[in-house]
């Protein structure tokens, strides 16, 4: 993993309002990516909220827990403590504090409800978090289809996301290549990980405007 160049644009470039992907193959051990290295480094910043699709987030965290022991499994027990979860669908959370659950829906108006109540809840918060990180969105969208495609682009046009780094764990093998090139689209960032290590498909920053 190219962790250097991942941490120049997600820590570096990436800004409040900027979506990131961060797509990886099925076979890919993504919890040591996820939970292994950026969850803490983000944690050490400005902290995060996690939104946990029907547990895929809490099965990764038990994954990576399973791999880890001594100093690296205390450190993990530790950091969790931090985390804010917003529960989306059946499954357990088995870390941070869970602040809000939610019964995912593919209609757009409830889930346009159902995002804001995300959005107004995480605005609430003691201390406002910088990073929002997803877990099991393709998942969502695999399951609904079109019309958990069209319910999530009517959400986040209709309330952007402007006080977060949005960052998005999608499972490429449960998405159709429409679908996922919806989400690229309208993403900051894009990137994949895999056994054969990082590939950059999109990158961010500030457009040059030339002139003299």
């Amino acid at each position: 993993m190219d962790v250097p160049t991942l941490k120049k644009y997600i820590l570096g470039k990436a800004n409040r309002g900027d979506t990131v992907l961060i797509e990886y193959d099925p076979t890919y051990p993504v919890e040591e990516f996820s939970w292994g290295f950026l969850i803490p480094v983000l944690l050490d910043r400005d902290g995060l909220v996690v939104a946990d699709f029907f547990g895929v987030g809490n099965l990764l965290f038990r994954n990576y827990l399973r791999k880890v022991s001594g100093r690296e499994y205390s450190k993990a027990i530790e950091f969790i403590k931090k985390i804010k979860v917003v529960k989306i669908g059946p499954g357990s959370a088995s870390y941070g504090e869970v602040v809000e659950e939610i019964t995912p829906s593919y209609e757009a108006h409830a889930f346009l409800k159902n995002y804001h109540t995300i959005i107004t809840r995480m605005s609430r918060l003691p201390t406002k978090p910088e990073y929002f990180v997803t877990f099991g969105l393709g998942h969502y969208i695999h399951f609904g289809r079109d019309e958990a495609i069209r319910a999530l682009l009517t959400a986040v046009s209709t309330i952007p996301m402007e006080d977060w780094v949005g960052i998005h764990f999608i499972n490429e093998g449960v998405m159709k290549r429409e679908r996922l090139a919806m989400l690229e689209e309208i993403s900051s960032m894009v990137f994949h990980i895999s056994r054969d290590g990082l590939k950059v498909k999109k990158e961010g920053g500030a457009i040059d405007q030339g002139g003299g």
